[in-house]
This record gives C-alpha cells, structure tokens and sequence, in this order.
C-alpha cells in the first residue's frame, strides 16, 4: 500500500490491510469486520445482483473460508475522497499464486461512512480487472 496522505485515509487503509492480510491467510470473514450492518454490496462471485445486510455478506463468503489462501497481496493506487461524513475508497487489488504471477486482479469502491469511532463501509462494488 503507499502512504496515505491524511490521518482519516491512513485509518481506513490500514484497517482494509489488517482485514486483507487476515482475508489472505484464509478467513474471509475479516473483511466483514469493516462493514455496517445494513450494507449493500456488488461482487461478480454473488449472482443475485445487489446483496444486502451483514447475514447475508457472511453468508456468501463463509464457503470461501480456507480457500482464500495467497501468498502475496497488492492494493494499488488507494485514493480517498471525502465529502461531509462519507469517504469513498477505490483502489486495485493483486492476489499472488506460490509462484508470483498474478492468479487474479480486481477493482474495487467502498463507501464508508463515521460510526461511533470508526469509519464503516456501507457499501463495497468489486469487479474483475483486465490484465496487465
């Protein structure tokens, strides 16, 4: 990850670091941890269109639990945009294979907004990205 410009961008990107590292050594549900209980989100893996609510989130990504193994991860290029108490977050993401090539890469936009003491995603929109 590069260096965050703001103390607001550097929470939030090491909070999605934390989340990914945890994601990478196979627990999936880390990246839960981020959201509000009622988010929305898009994801090529769910089929149905737009998923909402924290259950239902779990729920898709309990069968990835132990299968989301990767030896190396790479957010690229994060960059925050605040307005008010909304920050929105887009960046890419590299998953590594055991040989380092790139076995997948995606694009992705969150949307958090402050909640108590933390920003919270309220809504995450993932795609695949082309290759390189």
């Amino acid at each position: 990850m590069t260096k965050a410009a703001d103390p607001t961008e550097k929470t939030i990107l090491s909070r999605l670091g934390e989340a990914m590292e945890r994601w990478y050594a196979g627990d999936p549900l880390a990246y839960t941890e981020l959201f509000v209980d009622d988010l929305t989100y898009f994801a090529p893996v769910y089929q149905r269109g737009r998923l909402e609510g924290i259950a239902e989130l779990r729920e898709i990504l309990a069968p990835f639990k132990g299968k989301t193994a990767a030896p190396h991860f790479e957010v690229l290029n994060p960059k925050t945009q605040l307005d008010g108490n909304v920050r929105v977050l887009t960046y890419g993401l590299n998953e590594y294979a055991e040989d380092g090539t790139v076995r997948a890469r995606w694009n992705a936009t969150e949307v958090y907004r402050h909640v108590g003491d933390k920003w919270r995603i309220i809504h995450a929109h993932w795609s695949g990205a082309p290759a390189a």
